[in-house]
């Protein structure tokens, strides 16, 4: 999330001045479409966000979310993660 959003992961606040981290703004924006998640992505990376890229990009802010769970044992391990970014390379691939 870090690195897709270049935020820090603590120390951020909503619109309305409340402390949010940011895992819990991913799971907001992520709830509320693809063009929010557009909105949070570091600037430098939207250059090559394109229509098509949409699908991947939410799928790897889910990942992301997947691999913060607070719970250790509900999160994918490292095997799990290495095939989700796999597919999502394929998908673009195509």
């Amino acid at each position: 999330m870090e690195f897709l959003t270049k935020r820090r992961p603590t120390g951020l606040s909503e619109e309305n001045g409340l402390p949010i981290t940011l895992r819990e703004l991913v799971a907001t924006a992520l709830a509320n479409g693809i063009e929010q998640l557009v909105n949070i992505v570091d600037p430098l990376l939207t250059w090559n966000v394109t229509k098509d890229h949409d699908e991947v990009l939410a799928e790897l802010f889910k990942l992301s979310l997947c691999c913060t769970i607070p719970d250790p044992e509900q999160r994918p391990n490292t095997n799990e993660v290495l095939s989700a970014l796999v597919k999502l390379q394929t998908t673009l691939s195509c």
